[in-house]
């Protein structure tokens, strides 16, 4: 296994507040991305991302607080060879939209400090920003796989995605890997996917999602109206309302609408209010266009409150991940 031996340092800053061992703890328990990245237990994350220019190979990305108290993250970049300016700037923009670092949350919390069941999260959580999924691609197999299954049995196969045909890569001893592009996916047949869905039926379907989005412009679905997003998604076969908007905000970072009336959410809302939960369109209503950032906080936060911070302690250490099939057969 061969090191990858270059390094380069970049400074990110982010929208204030922000704090990423907040960030930290949100990765520790977001069952779709489990061993996806590796927390040292130090304040620090390393996780892989496809190269920007060639993306059969991989490159490592270290991130940690910045040290001069602004907001934002100092990460280095482990690559093969030196990175090109337009290189690095590539991949700081998806280690940007990985953690949210642009999220503006100041007007969802102003609202959410003047309602006192969100306002008692907020001392743990308010530098905390969406943790995204890397990529599009990424975010749309895992909600594809959902269909007809449970969110454990989709992050498991969409990590053996990952492990047997995603690019690697090797830091300190340890390996790494991207989630593949949709053209490798899509090079498969539905046989060939077969090992990786568990169904002919997912088969088929990821094939289909995952054709149908590589025709969109990401850049558009990030900057467009969100009902114009929202609508350009719809009209890919495959994606029906709950994965437009799963994807619009856990891998777009847009906060504007939410499926508020599904389970997860509903019980979100009573634990967190209590009996009578306000309706959906009672939150909506004091929400608005921040509606997502209530879900994402409410939903990942709400079990800090009574839980002592340990994300500057050392953790017992996640499970290694498994060593794709190529680097073991090297």
């Amino acid at each position: 296994m061969t090191e990858l031996g270059t390094t380069t340092r970049v400074v990110l800053s982010a929208t204030a507040p922000f704090d990423l061992a907040c960030s930290l703890r949100a990765m520790r328990t977001f069952t779709p991305t489990a061993n996806d990245q590796f927390l040292t237990g130090d304040g620090r994350v390393r996780k892989a991302f496809l190269h920007p220019t060639h993306p059969s190979q991989a490159v490592v990305t270290e991130v940690m607080a910045r040290d001069d108290g602004e907001p934002g993250v100092a990460m280095t970049v482990h690559s093969g060879e030196p990175l090109t300016p337009a290189e690095t700037t590539a991949v700081a923009t998806a280690v940007t939209n990985w953690l949210g670092l642009d999220d503006a949350r100041a007007d969802f919390l102003a609202i959410a400090r003047t309602d006192p069941a969100m306002a008692r999260l907020l001392p743990v959580a308010e530098g905390l920003h969406q943790v995204c999924f890397p990529t599009l691609t990424e975010a749309a197999a895992y909600f594809t796989l959902t269909h007809r299954s449970t969110a454990w049995y989709a992050a498991a196969r969409k990590r053996r995605l990952v492990d047997e045909l995603g690019p690697w890569a090797v830091v300190e001893g340890r390996a790494y890997t991207a989630f593949p592009t949709a053209a490798v996916v899509t090079a498969l047949d539905e046989h060939g996917l077969l090992p990786f869905t568990g169904s002919k039926f997912r088969a088929e379907r990821l094939l289909t999602v995952l054709s149908g989005l590589a025709e969109l412009d990401e850049a558009a679905l990030r900057t467009a109206p969100y009902e114009e997003a929202r609508a350009t998604l719809l009209a890919v076969r495959g994606i029906g309302t709950f994965t437009a908007h799963a994807l619009l905000l856990r891998a777009l970072g847009r906060p504007d609408a939410v499926p508020l009336e599904r389970t997860q959410f509903t019980k979100t809302a009573l634990a967190l209010y209590g009996e009578p939960a306000p309706t959906p369109a009672d939150l909506r209503r004091r929400y608005g266009p921040w509606i997502g950032w209530w879900a994402y906080t409410a939903r990942t936060a709400l079990g800090w409150v009574a839980t002592p911070d340990s994300s500057d302690a050392p953790s017992p250490p996640p499970v290694p991940l498994a060593l794709p099939l190529a680097a073991a057969a090297a």
